[in-house]
């Protein structure tokens, strides 16, 4: 018995089909009719993608599709990212082999973008690089590695274009996290741990004023990402997070220009 139905036909990453296919897949589809149906358009389509793809579409197709049903969704939140990694934490790892630091420096990367793709990438690749390791637990250094082997920022050209003390910053930060094995360190932490590198390179400490400027510095040339602190901080903290390379290897370089 034939009876009367809709079909809703999602086509996702219809960008890619349409470069593939062209236009006449969806214009056809859309004239779909069949004798036995009593309604003119028993398909109802909606495409799915990253960019604006009616203007893909020729006149005919295009006129099948009235613009004021586009919706247009914004990128991921930081918090929405967050809750993205952790639910797939919890479907592709054993309990508590994923620290919560990680997926906050995992959210915090790829909010950059808004790209919940790019996240689920960075947990995968830093789940490759733990098992590499043969360790039981993700930690932000895993995440590090999955950034550097994803996308970099971190260069020795870039490196040699900062000053002095703007090498001794990065490498008390990356010392302090190397130390602490966190995905974040605060400030007064790391001008602590300035002051002790200066005089491990005979340098004289800056005062600091100063080393806030250098801070500011290293994080304008992308090497570091500074945050106001969450919940359970006191004052107006700053938590400083350095994504783009594990912090061991960032030390030994640094250390290679400073000596």
């Amino acid at each position: 018995r034939i009876r009367p139905s809709q079909l809703l036909l999602v086509l996702d990453e219809a960008d890619a089909l349409l470069k593939k296919s062209g236009s006449n897949l969806v214009y056809n589809l859309t004239r779909f009719t069949d004798e036995t149906m009593k309604t003119d358009n028993p398909i109802s389509i909606i495409m799915v993608s990253q960019k604006d793809v009616l203007s893909d579409l020729d006149l005919s197709a295009l006129s099948t599709f009235k613009r004021s049903n586009t919706i247009v969704l914004d990128k991921y939140a930081r918090d929405e990212l967050y809750d993205i990694i952790d639910q797939r934490v919890g479907l592709a790892f054993h309990n508590h082999t994923v620290s919560l630091d990680s997926v906050d420096l995992i959210a915090d990367i790829a909010s950059e973008w808004g790209d919940a793709r790019f996240a689920i990438e960075l947990l995968w690749k830093a789940g490759m690089c733990a098992d590499q390791q043969h360790v039981q637990l993700v930690v932000p250094e895993h995440v590090r590695a999955a950034k550097a082997e994803t996308y970099s920022v971190v260069t020795e050209t870039k490196l040699k274009n900062l000053g002095k003390h703007q090498l001794l910053t990065l490498l008390s930060i990356a010392k302090r996290l190397h130390r602490d094995g966190a995905a974040y360190a605060n400030t007064g932490d790391v001008e602590k741990t300035y002051a002790i590198t200066c005089e491990e390179y005979n340098e004289k400490p800056r005062a600091h004023t100063m080393f806030w400027s250098y801070l500011k510095e290293v994080e304008n040339a992308g090497f570091i990402h500074i945050k106001l602190s969450g919940k359970g901080q006191l004052g107006t903290t700053q938590l400083i997070s350095l994504p783009d390379i594990p912090v061991e290897i960032l030390v030994d370089k640094l250390d290679g220009f400073l000596r």
